[in-house]
């Protein structure tokens, strides 16, 4: 995903599909809760859950 102000380009995944076979979409806002918000929202969610992951270390250990 890429977002630009109220433009973003996305690329949702598919099952049974990799990167180059799904589809590439280019959403602009134009109100409250369409599409483009769902995607941000669902975007902003994964990333808050997410996790840094450290090159060199094992388990936390260093």
């Amino acid at each position: 995903m890429f977002r630009f102000d109220d433009d973003m380009i996305v690329t949702p995944l598919l099952t049974h599909r990799i990167g180059h076979d799904a589809p590439t979409l280019h959403l602009r806002r134009h109100q409250d809760d369409g599409m483009f918000d769902r995607f941000a929202s669902h975007v902003e969610e994964l990333w808050t859950r997410g996790t840094p992951v450290w090159e060199g270390e094992a388990d936390g250990q260093a």
